[in-house]
């Protein structure tokens, strides 16, 4: 009986008795003298700042004897403190680089949105109607129609219904050459940059051409505008473009009431590659997928019965 007291006694005494070994040993080490324990903040001293330098006291300047030229040591000593001008400032330590402020990740904004800030649609108007003889710019009006509206169709497109956004980028990018088009170039690089935020600032202040969208074109170019075909990786137009090519955000452009001519002409020139200014190639890239039939039918889909 007394033996196995003993033991039950030992065995408690082991199992109190070694974490509490274990438990003392550890907070020895993290606060202990000489342990690898937390850093304390009090511990942490700010290193003192360097002493100026001493400057040296001048040294009159020991008459040469021929009987006893300069050694090449002593002279390539003394050659250091030559160089250096007496009172002369010694160079500054290089400034520590600072590191990235939240401004570094802020997102670029392209140049034109610059053009619009205060841009007055009366003074666009007034550019469109005249142009600029002097400068080899032409009237808008010829080729776009009084009110932004091509009379008589073809491959000049309508204006009107545009966003002021839509409309100073593509004449940002007629001017700087990421789009092409001869004609187009010649008229936008003779204008200012508040010139085309003006113009843009008119035409999109104007209402679209009447909407006869869906009346020919047939159930193809229907399907293609509001389904699209998944097994070609065509989305619907209408993600885009708006259902029945209304239009959808500043920079998307409305394609109801463009001539059949001028759409064709476009989807023609993302196939070829003329046109580059698409978001990441998103349109050449759909283009390539378009038949030529489906393209005719698109193209009568948006214009209308017009």
């Amino acid at each position: 009986m007394i033996e196995h007291r003993n033991g039950i006694l030992i065995a408690v005494a082991l199992m109190v008795g070694v974490p509490a070994i274990t438990l003392l040993a550890t907070l020895h080490q993290m606060f202990g003298t000489g342990g690898d324990g937390p850093i304390r903040a009090s511990a942490v001293q700010a290193p003192p700042a360097p002493a100026p330098a001493a400057k040296p006291a001048p040294q009159a300047p020991a008459a040469a004897s021929p009987a006893s030229p300069a050694s090449p040591a002593a002279a390539a000593a003394a050659a250091p403190a030559a160089a250096t001008p007496a009172g002369a400032a010694t160079p500054a330590a290089a400034a520590p680089v600072p590191g990235r402020s939240a401004q570094d990740f802020s997102a670029s904004r392209p140049a034109w949105e610059g053009y619009l800030q205060g841009a007055d649609p009366a003074l666009g108007k007034q550019l469109a109607a005249s142009g600029k003889p002097a400068a080899g710019v032409q009237a808008c009006v010829a080729c776009h129609g009084q009110a932004g509206i091509t009379p008589t169709g073809g491959i000049f497109p309508n204006l009107a219904g545009l966003t002021p956004e839509y409309i100073a980028k593509q004449l940002a990018d007629f001017r700087q050459g990421t789009r092409k088009q001869a004609l187009m170039n010649t008229v936008a690089q003779g204008l200012s940059e508040q010139e085309i935020g003006q113009l843009a600032a008119y035409y999109g202040s104007l209402a679209g051409p009447p909407l006869h969208v869906g009346e020919t074109g047939g159930e193809a170019a229907r399907k293609l505008d509001q389904i699209g075909d998944g097994a070609r990786a065509l989305p619907a137009c209408a993600n885009c473009h708006g259902l029945r090519g209304l239009g959808e955000g500043p920079l998307l452009p409305r394609l109801a009431g463009q001539s059949k001519e001028y759409f064709a002409d476009q989807i023609n020139a993302f196939r070829n590659g003329s046109r580059q200014n698409d978001d990441v190639g998103v349109m050449r890239a759909f283009a390539q997928r378009l038949t030529d039939s489906e393209v005719e039918a698109l193209g009568q889909y948006y214009a209308g019965s017009r």
